[in-house]
């Protein structure tokens, strides 16, 4: 059954006052430039509203007004679209982002970027990195790394995405929408995302990993015999490090265990084959043991947990893809 819990976000705010409004998105924005300046004929407005969880937050902002300034996106992923036309992203460079009404873009990621703004509605759709990272994994398997975006996304695609997005805000932005449920609608939009806008590992200027190279050797290992039945000793061995110092170097840079990190792993590359499977002759089980799975039991409500559905369901909804 599914649980009703409160999201770890609930915002609805708005005024008349242009400093209050400054003040707000300044904070939203963590921006220190944020400027407002003529208002819409019928007078200066604002509302923003937004609800999530720690991976995914919903959010529609109306200013009244022209505004423009910096925005500093942090550590999201951001999708956006606009109702109206006028509103211009990355304007400091030499190829700004001019939002079409209605047609989804992503916010320049890992950096700050200037913006301007006609009167008009933003809904944006904020994606925790680490889970954005990880929906892409699954899909390119491969570990999670920091993602660049296809600029000019297919016209079909973005039909697909605007589809997905519509049948999901609904529930997204109640605020009562179950835990479960809203799990598994995260994963759906942020899984339309990252087709859509073909998102790709930015290439690497150095390790992906900010832990040692020892770290990163095994995390390099694991996910290659993700396969293969896998003992912590295994890895130590791969890694060319003690059991007990590999083991304190994942607890400092990731707060998890090494084995931890080959769960994750196999979580995803189960999610991945089941999405792609065909359901009248795939199981369950046949593609997580094929995944070096050993207890089904603990692995369906690992599952549940991680993804919002059960391995059952995953297989399932492809019948109606």
């Amino acid at each position: 059954m599914d649980s009703v819990e409160q999201p770890l976000v609930h915002v609805d705010r708005r005024g008349i006052a242009v400093d209050e409004a400054v003040a707000f998105y300044e904070d939203v924005y963590s921006s220190q430039d944020i400027h407002i300046g003529d208002p819409a004929p019928d007078g200066f407005s604002w509302r923003y509203r937004a609800v999530g969880d720690d991976h995914v937050t919903v959010g529609t902002s109306s200013v009244a007004a022209r505004r423009w300034g910096t925005i500093d996106p942090g550590d999201d992923y951001v999708l956006a679209w606009a109702s109206a036309p006028g509103i211009l992203l990355d304007t400091g460079s030499s190829d700004p982002v001019d939002m079409l009404p209605g047609v989804p873009v992503m916010y320049p990621a890992g950096r700050d970027f200037a913006f301007s703004a006609a009167p008009t509605v933003q809904h944006v759709i904020r994606f925790d990195r680490t889970f954005l990272q990880s929906v892409a994994a699954a899909r390119q398997g491969d570990l999670p790394t920091p993602l660049q975006f296809a600029r000019h996304p297919d016209p079909a695609a973005l039909r697909q995405l605007r589809a997905v997005v519509s049948a999901s805000a609904g529930a997204l932005l109640d605020p009562t929408t179950g835990r479960d449920r809203r799990s598994a609608l995260n994963t759906t939009v942020a899984e339309a995302v990252v087709g859509t806008f073909d998102a790709r590992p930015v290439p690497p200027t150095g390790l992906l990993s900010d832990g040692p190279a020892t770290m990163r050797l095994a995390q390099e290992w694991m996910v290659a015999n993700a396969r293969r039945p896998i003992t912590i000793t295994d890895v130590s061995v791969a890694a060319g490090v003690a059991v007990r110092s590999l083991q304190a170097s994942f607890r400092r840079h990731t707060g998890a265990s090494p084995m931890h990190f080959l769960r994750q792993v196999r979580l995803h590359r189960v999610r991945a084959e089941l999405s792609a499977a065909d359901p009248e002759t795939a199981t369950v089980a046949q593609i997580a043991v094929g995944w070096g799975v050993g207890h089904l039991g603990r692995f369906s409500g690992a599952y549940a947990a991680t993804f919002g559905e059960p391995p059952s369901a995953t297989l399932r909804r492809r019948r109606s893809v």
